[in-house]
Protein backbone atom coordinates (compact mmCIF):
# COMPACT_ATOMS: atom_id res chain seq x y z
CA UNK A 1 0.00 0.00 0.00
CA UNK A 2 2.63 2.12 0.98
CA UNK A 3 4.91 1.73 -2.00
CA UNK A 4 1.78 2.70 -4.56
CA UNK A 5 2.02 5.98 -2.94
CA UNK A 6 5.27 6.93 -4.03
CA UNK A 7 5.60 4.45 -7.04
CA UNK A 8 6.70 7.88 -9.58
CA UNK A 9 8.21 10.21 -9.50
CA UNK A 10 5.17 13.11 -9.45
CA UNK A 11 3.61 11.15 -6.64
CA UNK A 12 7.09 12.06 -4.52
CA UNK A 13 7.06 15.58 -5.44
CA UNK A 14 3.57 16.07 -4.47
CA UNK A 15 4.24 14.50 -1.38
CA UNK A 16 7.12 16.39 -0.95
CA UNK A 17 5.38 19.58 -1.37
CA UNK A 18 2.45 18.65 1.10
CA UNK A 19 5.12 18.04 3.57
CA UNK A 20 6.74 21.54 2.92
CA UNK A 21 3.41 23.23 2.56
CA UNK A 22 2.21 21.61 5.89
CA UNK A 23 5.16 23.25 7.85
CA UNK A 24 5.23 26.28 6.18
CA UNK A 25 1.81 26.93 7.13
CA UNK A 26 2.59 25.88 10.96
CA UNK A 27 5.79 27.76 10.92
CA UNK A 28 3.68 30.77 10.45
CA UNK A 29 1.45 29.79 13.26
CA UNK A 30 4.47 28.96 15.58
CA UNK A 31 6.06 32.33 15.54
CA UNK A 32 3.42 33.38 17.51
CA UNK A 33 4.30 30.72 20.14
CA UNK A 34 6.92 30.68 22.23
CA UNK A 35 9.60 27.91 21.25
CA UNK A 36 9.81 24.52 22.48
CA UNK A 37 11.37 21.34 21.49
CA UNK A 38 7.76 19.26 22.05
CA UNK A 39 6.23 21.86 19.77
CA UNK A 40 8.51 21.31 17.30
CA UNK A 41 8.25 17.70 17.47
CA UNK A 42 4.58 17.96 17.03
CA UNK A 43 4.54 20.30 14.20
CA UNK A 44 6.94 17.74 12.08
CA UNK A 45 5.29 14.67 13.65
CA UNK A 46 1.45 16.18 12.40
CA UNK A 47 3.15 17.73 9.47
CA UNK A 48 3.94 13.93 8.29
CA UNK A 49 0.83 12.48 8.87
CA UNK A 50 -0.90 15.31 6.98
CA UNK A 51 1.51 15.01 4.27
CA UNK A 52 0.53 11.12 4.44
CA UNK A 53 -3.41 10.94 4.85
CA UNK A 54 -3.03 13.60 1.70
CA UNK A 55 -0.28 11.34 -0.42
CA UNK A 56 -3.17 8.78 0.11
CA UNK A 57 -5.84 10.48 -0.93
CA UNK A 58 -4.57 11.69 -4.43
CA UNK A 59 -2.93 8.66 -4.67
CA UNK A 60 -5.47 6.91 -7.15
CA UNK A 61 -6.52 9.82 -8.74
CA UNK A 62 -2.97 10.33 -9.77
CA UNK A 63 -2.91 6.75 -11.16
CA UNK A 64 -6.45 7.85 -13.27
CA UNK A 65 -5.61 11.14 -14.05
CA UNK A 66 -1.97 11.64 -14.26
CA UNK A 67 -0.32 13.87 -16.79
CA UNK A 68 0.87 12.43 -19.56
CA UNK A 69 1.78 13.46 -23.29
CA UNK A 70 -0.83 11.99 -25.72
CA UNK A 71 0.43 11.20 -29.14
CA UNK A 72 -1.69 8.99 -31.90
CA UNK A 73 -0.56 8.64 -35.46
CA UNK A 74 -3.05 7.60 -38.45
CA UNK A 75 -3.13 7.03 -41.92
CA UNK A 76 -5.78 8.87 -43.85
CA UNK A 77 -6.30 7.91 -47.70
CA UNK A 78 -6.41 11.19 -49.29
CA UNK A 79 -3.52 13.28 -50.91
CA UNK A 80 -1.79 15.65 -48.43
CA UNK A 81 -3.51 18.82 -50.12
CA UNK A 82 -6.62 17.88 -48.81
CA UNK A 83 -4.93 16.69 -45.53
CA UNK A 84 -4.15 20.28 -44.66
CA UNK A 85 -7.26 21.92 -45.50
CA UNK A 86 -9.24 19.50 -43.63
CA UNK A 87 -6.99 19.97 -40.39
CA UNK A 88 -6.85 23.50 -40.90
CA UNK A 89 -10.79 23.95 -41.04
CA UNK A 90 -11.01 21.59 -38.03
CA UNK A 91 -8.68 23.73 -36.23
CA UNK A 92 -10.42 26.53 -37.13
CA UNK A 93 -13.54 25.66 -36.17
CA UNK A 94 -12.61 24.50 -32.73
CA UNK A 95 -10.03 26.77 -31.28
CA UNK A 96 -10.15 29.52 -34.02
CA UNK A 97 -7.46 32.38 -34.12
CA UNK A 98 -5.18 30.21 -31.40
CA UNK A 99 -4.57 27.90 -34.12
CA UNK A 100 -1.11 28.62 -36.46
CA UNK A 101 0.21 27.17 -39.34
CA UNK A 102 3.62 26.45 -38.38
CA UNK A 103 4.74 25.27 -41.90
CA UNK A 104 4.11 23.08 -44.93
CA UNK A 105 2.84 20.26 -42.81
CA UNK A 106 2.98 21.49 -39.54
CA UNK A 107 0.09 23.28 -37.03
CA UNK A 108 0.29 24.60 -33.38
CA UNK A 109 -2.64 25.50 -31.20
CA UNK A 110 -2.00 26.57 -27.25
CA UNK A 111 -5.56 25.86 -26.16
CA UNK A 112 -6.58 28.41 -23.40
CA UNK A 113 -6.94 27.77 -19.38
CA UNK A 114 -10.12 26.35 -17.94
CA UNK A 115 -11.06 24.99 -14.63
CA UNK A 116 -9.42 21.40 -15.48
CA UNK A 117 -6.30 22.16 -16.52
CA UNK A 118 -3.92 25.50 -17.45
CA UNK A 119 -4.00 24.69 -21.46
CA UNK A 120 -2.73 22.52 -23.42
CA UNK A 121 0.16 22.73 -26.34
CA UNK A 122 -1.70 20.72 -29.59
CA UNK A 123 0.71 19.78 -32.40
CA UNK A 124 -0.28 18.22 -36.00
CA UNK A 125 2.17 16.91 -38.10
CA UNK A 126 1.29 15.84 -41.86
CA UNK A 127 3.38 13.30 -43.68
CA UNK A 128 2.77 11.89 -47.26
CA UNK A 129 2.51 7.88 -46.88
CA UNK A 130 2.86 7.37 -50.22
CA UNK A 131 0.28 7.21 -53.09
CA UNK A 132 -2.62 8.97 -52.26
CA UNK A 133 -2.77 8.82 -48.19
CA UNK A 134 -1.31 10.96 -45.56
CA UNK A 135 0.07 10.25 -41.93
CA UNK A 136 -1.02 12.38 -39.71
CA UNK A 137 0.50 12.76 -36.26
CA UNK A 138 -1.62 13.93 -33.36
CA UNK A 139 0.40 15.04 -30.07
CA UNK A 140 -1.47 16.83 -26.94
CA UNK A 141 0.89 17.94 -23.45
CA UNK A 142 0.35 20.44 -20.91
CA UNK A 143 1.34 24.10 -21.51
CA UNK A 144 2.74 24.36 -17.76
CA UNK A 145 5.63 22.02 -17.26
CA UNK A 146 4.78 21.84 -13.25
CA UNK A 147 1.26 20.09 -13.87
CA UNK A 148 0.15 17.36 -12.12
CA UNK A 149 -3.18 16.06 -13.31
CA UNK A 150 -4.55 17.19 -16.62
CA UNK A 151 -8.24 15.37 -15.91
CA UNK A 152 -7.97 13.74 -19.18
CA UNK A 153 -7.86 16.80 -21.22
CA UNK A 154 -4.44 15.89 -23.54
CA UNK A 155 -6.21 12.42 -24.22
CA UNK A 156 -9.73 13.84 -24.86
CA UNK A 157 -7.70 16.57 -27.28
CA UNK A 158 -6.80 14.18 -29.14
CA UNK A 159 -9.53 11.45 -29.55
CA UNK A 160 -11.58 14.22 -30.68
CA UNK A 161 -9.49 15.30 -33.39
CA UNK A 162 -9.13 11.81 -34.27
CA UNK A 163 -12.98 11.45 -34.89
CA UNK A 164 -13.22 14.26 -36.68
CA UNK A 165 -11.06 13.80 -39.31
CA UNK A 166 -12.05 9.98 -39.52
CA UNK A 167 -15.48 10.75 -39.67
CA UNK A 168 -15.47 12.93 -42.89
Amino acid sequence: MIRSLFDSRRKRGFFVLQLLCSLLFQQATWLWTVFSWPVLTGMLLSSLIYAFVIQGFFADIFDRNAVERVQQTLTLPMALPLVRERVWQELQARYGRRARVQGEGHFEVRTACSFKSWGESLSVDLAEAGGAATQVHLCSQPRFPLTLIDWGKNRANVESMVRALTQK
